[in-house]
């Protein structure tokens, strides 16, 4: 496993896309590069509005602007599951809302 964090240009990329795109019902955004391919991933509440859906699109494909030489895979989901226990600088993530344990238990 790779202990290399996400290069600063694509975090910073990132970051510019998702300005004002975080609506309520987004849990865990982050982004990760691998040679010429850029992944997009997006956990959302289940189920999750069309504007959250549009906003996300939306930030990918500014993201897919600023790497012209790269391909960029969306991977929006809802999902009410924990969200992945894994190192988060290296995983390249951007927003994690905060959430009680009790969330979680109801499926929210």
């Amino acid at each position: 496993m790779s202990m290399t964090p996400v290069a600063a240009d694509l975090r910073l990329s990132a970051q510019r896309a998702l300005l004002g795109a975080i609506y309520p019902d987004v849990r865990m955004v982050k982004v990760r590069r691998d040679g010429s391919r850029i992944t997009f991933t997006a956990i959302c509440d289940k189920p999750f509005s069309d504007d959250a859906l549009d906003a996300l699109t939306t930030a990918a494909s500014e993201i897919a602007a600023d790497f012209p030489d790269c391909d960029v895979d969306e991977i929006i989901a809802g999902s009410s599951d924990p969200l992945p226990q894994e190192d988060v600088l290296t995983e390249g993530w951007l927003f994690q809302r905060a959430e009680t344990d009790e969330q979680h238990s109801k499926g929210q």
